[in-house]
């Protein structure tokens, strides 16, 4: 085919044709930005994989016995390094162990993946919930086990 003179192949404008027509399906697709791993748990149809929500209504403080297993889903626990135990209460295994508000036990009392990290926001320091550029991990540590 001939276009202003320029003679282009068959094949470039099938692949050109495309591009025009599926560019606009991948541009607004729900997947992932870039940059954020996490972006997907914007979707408000994903909450229920981690949040309880009783009567109908988003329970934001109200996290999911089984919100570990989101995480594994994607993160294999032979690949986390050293990382903190999960599926232990404070309570009861260190009674003079107080957790912060801000780091969530699951609804049944018990330390999860996201008591230390967060699945929402932007990526800083491994999703920490807590971390300082000069002392890093140690501020979230002693949120609950105090300076050492």
């Amino acid at each position: 085919m001939r276009i202003r003179g320029v003679h282009i192949r068959a094949g470039v404008l099938a692949a050109l044709a495309g591009i025009l027509c599926f560019a606009p399906a991948v541009v607004a697709s729900d997947g992932p930005p870039r940059g954020n791993p996490h972006a997907h748990f914007r979707n408000a149809d994903q909450c229920a994989l981690c949040h309880l929500s009783p009567a109908s209504q988003p329970g934001p403080g109200r996290i999911s016995t089984e919100a570990n297993a989101v995480c594994l889903g994607c993160h294999a626990k032979e690949s986390l390094g050293r990382s903190h135990p999960v599926n232990v209460r404070p309570e009861e295994k260190y009674r003079k162990m107080k957790v912060p508000a801000d780091l969530r036990l699951d609804d049944d009392g018990r330390i999860m993946c996201l008591t230390c990290h967060t699945a929402h926001g932007s990526y800083v320091s491994f999703f920490l919930r807590r971390s300082s550029p000069d002392r890093g991990v140690e501020v979230l540590c002693e949120a609950c086990h105090g300076k050492r």
